[in-house]
């Protein structure tokens, strides 16, 4: 019996993809026969060890916030390979701040990476996907984006990355609406409180913050990288081809406790 979850050389481009959940997802899918090609901003002598380490296929160095650029490599991907099964729209930028903190430059800045650089890759993919026959089970090809639990319930001290995750999280909906038919289905993961990425760096430059958040979650633990890569190779696999525009949280339930949070 062929395990692979139907992933077997599948072309995956994951964009932040030499980070803690980018790096993560990539093994596993790689594992599973897939080939993934990586877009992040490491020089590429650094990317080729960290490629090398998740098994990735090949490397980018792209800015989603650089949008013709992440269109323009996108396409790169496509004539290299001949087709895109999957993207994932996983960069992001998280800086602190409140309303009052935050400059027009700021809001532009991280809106232009967190949710304008995701449009403009799911605008170049889902223009080649249409271009490609529908496999076995209907399917051209798959959007997916790691949104987050901020999404939909707001936490202090970091407007602009929640305003563009509930941006993104309306964005699924929208092009999962318009492109069910045609075989193109659209998903994203809301991660809760990692002990990786953005979160962890939060945690280097804040220490206090580990024991606040910890707080938050029921389970009583942080979640990982791996937690989250187990989700999203859930999203790329046949098992989730009945699946279109949902928010897949997955954060040791710290949205049930959202009343507590300040």
């Amino acid at each position: 019996m062929n395990d692979s979850r139907g992933l077997e050389d599948k072309v995956v481009v994951i964009t932040g993809g030499c980070g803690d959940i980018g790096g993560a997802t990539t093994q596993k899918l790689a594992s599973l026969g897939a080939r993934v090609i990586i877009f992040d901003l490491l020089e590429e002598e650094v990317a080729k060890t960290r490629i090398e380490e998740i098994g990735a296929v090949a490397y980018h160095r792209v800015d989603q916030g650089d949008h013709s650029q992440i269109q323009e490599e996108i396409n790169r991907v496509v004539q290299d390979f001949h087709k895109i099964d999957i993207l994932i729209g996983n960069a992001a930028m998280g800086p602190p701040g409140d309303l009052l903190d935050r400059t027009a430059e700021e809001w532009i800045s991280s809106l232009g990476v967190n949710l304008v650089g995701c449009i403009m890759a799911a605008q170049t993919a889902v223009t080649q996907m249409l271009r490609q026959e529908p496999d076995e089970e209907g399917i051209r090809g798959k959007l997916l984006f790691t949104s987050s639990w901020v999404g939909q319930h707001p936490r202090p001290g970091a407007i602009d990355y929640c305003v563009s995750k509930a941006g993104l999280d309306h964005l699924v909906r929208l092009i999962a609406q318009q492109y069910a038919a045609q075989g193109i289905r659209v998903n994203a993961v809301a991660p809760g409180i990692l002990d990786a990425g953005l979160t962890r760096k939060a945690f280097q430059q804040q220490p206090a913050l580990r024991k606040k958040f910890s707080t938050w979650i029921p389970v009583g633990e942080f979640g990982t990288s791996e937690h989250i890569g187990d989700a999203f190779t859930f999203l790329c696999s046949r098992e989730s081809n009945y699946m279109t525009g949902q928010i897949l949280c997955v954060d040791g339930g710290c949205s049930l406790t959202t009343g507590k949070i300040s």
